[in-house]
């Protein structure tokens, strides 16, 4: 009795260890300032100042109170997170990263718990979930206050199939609850009657599986009825045209780009420069390349098999580029989630090797690579200069990043760099009023008001022959 007490105690102090080096390791972000969409999105955001707008957020958009930049994005619980951090810490500022350093800690302790009570090895679930929480492509999400949904998102769904996998009775009432928040706190969410499906087909009959996941279809159906009242629309509003026959060759660039970050979480960025696809060849080399991986793992454990499920089922929204911004689709928080997917596949693997000295020494230089690859991938979250400088490198043809280091660089009084980007812009873009109306600004800043004015001029010509 004594040595099973013993190697509980040790195990919690293995896996206390781990949450607390994930917080330290993440701590560095809790003297960032608020960035990118932070400021709209939760500064300028009257409705986190009182509880009263809490009713208001399961009825309309989340970006409500900034009517021109609706996205139709029903994201309610994602506002109450949002909502609790104003009501304990105040106005937003550096101390609400401390929130999402937590968020992710808990992430990484129901991933833990996930993988634990699949492949019933502490070992390979420890791993598993330090891996996950270590690595560097979760930088954005962690540092990015605006990105916090995914971790909740994550906590979510992690909850749902934990509890669905040990429920006692035919149906887990706090699997169905923990996937209906998921629902209601990020779109991606509605995956989840899915990755009960996709686990009990692995384990069963197809049907049998269909019958258990009817209850989190009907709770999808329950989200997406409450979603149109809210919005009037089941869809996000597209930011573009582009088809199903432009998105099908991109899919293999995109799904390239994801995996290069996975295996070189090098040089991360808010954004990159990734071109639309034409060719159909590459779609249908990723057809057999898809086809190829389920046969080669169609042998292999049922939660090598679930994990490869996990990671394809909740990635796949975000290839949806259609209702995503199409220059600006490839983001390292899409990654977040489906990341659970691959620590599941790495903790099975864990949890069958046998650590010699010889692996353990290779296993601690990787750990110790990717925590070097997160601690400096970090800084660039620190305020827009440094955000936008690494976002304009990796994608210099992207308007809105241009325009964002632009003005973090007029914000900063440093109106001599912001000058050449501006003048990118007006020289890219002579037709587009915005870009004439930021250069007339820069000129209006410095005190040239015959320049301003003249800029200012063709702005108002351009928005006038674009209303008619």
């Amino acid at each position: 009795m004594l040595s099973i007490y013993s190697a509980l105690m040790q195990k919690r102090v293995v896996l206390s260890a781990i949450l607390l080096f994930v917080f330290i390791l993440f701590l560095p972000s809790v003297r960032y300032g608020l960035v990118h969409d932070d400021m709209g999105q939760i500064s300028l955001n009257p409705r986190l100042t009182a509880w009263s707008y809490v009713p208001g957020y399961f009825t309309s958009d989340v970006w409500a109170h900034l009517p021109a930049n609706y996205h139709g994005y029903y994201r309610p619980l994602f506002l109450v997170w949002l909502r609790l951090s104003y009501a304990i810490l105040g106005k937003p500022g550096d101390i609400w990263h401390l929130p999402s350093i937590l968020a992710h800690v808990a992430v990484t302790l129901c991933v833990f718990l996930l993988l634990l009570q699949l492949v019933k090895d502490f070992k390979g679930a420890a791993l598993g979930a330090a891996l996950f929480a270590i690595h560097p492509i979760q930088t954005e999400t962690v540092a990015w206050i605006s990105a916090s949904g995914e971790m909740l998102l994550t906590i979510f769904l992690s909850l749902s199939v934990y509890f669905y996998v040990a429920r006692k009775k035919p149906i887990s009432w706090a699997s169905l609850v923990f996937a209906t928040l998921a629902m209601f706190t990020k779109e991606t969410g509605i995956v989840a009657p899915l990755l009960i499906l996709a686990f009990e087909w692995i384990q069963t009959r197809f049907r049998d599986a269909a019958v258990n996941a009817i209850p989190y279809f009907a709770s999808a159906l329950f989200y997406l009825a409450l979603r149109a009242n809210a919005l009037g629309t089941l869809a996000t509003a597209a930011n573009s045209n582009l088809s199903l026959s432009a998105m099908l060759p991109t899919w293999p660039i995109v799904l390239a780009e994801y995996a290069l970050h996975l295996a070189w979480p090098v040089h991360l960025s808010p954004s990159y420069d990734i071109p639309t696809g034409s060719a159909l060849w590459p779609f249908l080399l990723l057809i057999v390349v898809v086809a190829a991986l389920v046969w080669i793992i169609r042998k292999s454990s049922k939660f090598i098999q679930f994990g490869f499920a996990w990671f394809a089922i909740t990635l796949a929204p975000t290839l949806i580029s259609h209702y995503v911004d199409p220059i600006d689709y490839v983001h390292d928080r899409y990654l977040y989630l489906p990341s659970v997917g691959l620590a599941l596949m790495a903790a099975v693997w864990f949890a069958r090797l046998r650590f010699t000295v010889l692996r353990s020494v290779a296993a601690s230089i990787v750990g110790f690579a990717l925590c070097c690859g997160t601690h400096q991938a970090l800084p660039v979250w620190k305020d827009n200069i440094s955000l936008f400088t690494r976002a304009v490198e990796t994608a210099p043809d992207n308007p809105d990043m241009i325009i964002g280091l632009a003005a973090s660089y007029m914000k900063a009084h440093r109106e001599a760099e912001a000058y050449p980007l501006f003048q990118k812009l007006v020289d890219r873009y002579p037709d587009w009023p915005l870009a004439n109306d930021l250069m007339a600004r820069y000129y209006q800043q410095i005190g040239n008001s015959d320049q301003a004015e003249y800029y200012f001029s063709i702005s108002s010509r351009l928005s006038g022959t674009a209303l008619q």
